[in-house]
């Protein structure tokens, strides 16, 4: 297959204009030549596929549902009924709603926190689409009776959603949160767990660290190190609220940091200081964390405010616009393990998306001074002409080649998970 773009952009090299000839081969880019910009995708900008690093796709159905609220009354008073609430057929809808989202703006690969009960109909659609992702079953022992399950429980579904997960799509640990899981059942994954990656919410607000057991601690970070979850491949979501010295513990343990700045504002988390986890050589990465706390889940639109909040802490204006695109391409795709995967590069994975400026766009493009900057600050969903993965053509104006038909009766679906929650939950609240 051949693509013919008017640019390339890269983190290292910015914006490459002229006219762009991309060839591929078994799912990989043989060769990225300058050649005169013709056919369909003369006016697109080839840019690496954007990697959504901590994501709740059960929750995409759940959105607009849960307001209004500090992190955990949101949790106990609505997101947590609302899950286990979850059948199959919702699941399914919810899932097959965030990867249209995801697809049209530009996403070629995700870190999914899953759910306790039937994770499974997750992996098997993320299966089937072609995208790339990491997905866990959520573990918790500790909680609410109607979602928290036992540690034996737990462990027959981790057997069977490991073996489930193929192709594209390999397994994470995703123990949701120190509040929710039981010292045996830290435990339980560091014997288990190997090199694979573990994925898992940290200091993500005030009420959280002043938990006994993490305020004994000495913070969310010491907590988790303190339990071998530091190793490796760790993605902590959040670490909004970090204690003296636990930025050194991260970058001493080459743990990434994902950060979820629209989740952290609408939940009133507060705002973490990328600038300084980053003069650290800590990775930062970015996610969309669930719509149904950010309500939106494209990448591009995370990164503009990710930006624009950096500002507001010391050095922050100083970060350019390679910065954020890095920190969803191809650091992301390293913090996961993926190999040769976020860079337009020949020999590097096929995945990618090609987004077409406006004119007037071009013709500020041509003066930007940090252009990629300003085609992450464009919206990407209205642009996106083609979602590639592996050389796989995932979405091509407005379609989904390998989606299942999403045309399910959402209102019926969201009014149904309602109903349910309120009788699963006694004082479950609100009105939908």
């Amino acid at each position: 297959m051949e693509l013919s773009v008017r640019a390339v952009l890269t983190p290292k090299e910015g914006l490459r204009d002229g006219g762009w000839l991309l060839r591929v081969e078994n799912g990989a880019l043989a060769g990225i030549s300058p050649a005169a910009s013709q056919g369909p995708y003369r006016d697109c900008v080839a840019v690496p596929g954007l990697i959504q690093s901590h994501l709740h796709l059960c929750q995409t159905v759940m959105r607009g549902m849960a307001e209004n609220r500090a992190l955990l009354p949101w949790l106990r008073r609505r997101i947590w009924p609302l899950e286990a609430s979850l059948d199959e057929e919702t699941m399914a809808a919810s899932v097959i709603l965030s990867l249209r989202e995801l697809l049209s703006s530009g996403c070629t690969g995700l870190m999914d926190m899953g759910a306790v009960e039937n994770t499974g109909v997750i992996v098997d659609l993320l299966v089937r689409s072609g995208i790339r992702a990491l997905v866990g079953n959520t573990l918790m022992d500790r909680g609410p009776e109607y979602i928290a399950r036992p540690q034996g429980w737990l462990r027959e579904e981790t057997a069977r959603i490991r073996s489930a997960c193929r192709g594209r799509v390999g397994y994470a640990w995703a123990p949701r949160f120190a509040l929710s899981c039981s010292d045996r059942l830290w435990a339980w994954v560091e014997s288990e767990r190997g090199d694979r990656p573990l994925a898992t919410h940290c200091a993500e607000t005030g009420e959280e660290l002043r938990q006994p057991e993490v305020d004994a601690a000495g913070g969310n970070v010491r907590f988790l190190a303190e339990r071998g979850a530091l190793k490796g491949r760790t993605l902590l979501a959040h670490c909004v609220h970090l204690r003296p010295g636990e930025a050194d513990i991260l970058a001493s343990s080459s743990t990434a940091v994902v950060h979820c700045p629209w989740a952290n504002l609408r939940l009133g988390s507060g705002i973490a200081d990328v600038p300084d986890l980053s003069s650290r050589e800590i990775d930062v990465l970015l996610g969309s964390d669930g719509a149904a706390c950010g309500n939106s889940l494209d990448l591009a639109d995370v990164c503009r405010l990710a930006a624009g909040l950096a500002a507001l802490k010391p050095k922050g204006l100083r970060i350019a616009g390679s910065f954020w695109l890095s920190s969803c391409t191809e650091r992301a795709a390293r913090a996961m393990g993926w190999a040769r995967v976020g860079r337009l590069e020949k020999g590097w994975q096929a995945d990618l998306a090609l987004i077409e400026p406006r004119e007037q766009e071009w013709d500020e493009l041509e003066r930007a001074e940090d252009p990629t900057r300003y085609l992450l600050e464009l919206s990407w969903p209205a642009r996106n002409r083609l979602t590639m993965v592996g050389g796989d053509v995932l979405y091509r104006n407005s379609s989904f080649p390998t989606l299942t038909d999403a045309s399910v009766d959402l209102l019926h679906l969201r009014a149904e998970l309602w109903k349910r929650a309120r009788i699963l939950v006694p004082g479950f609240d609100g009105t939908p």
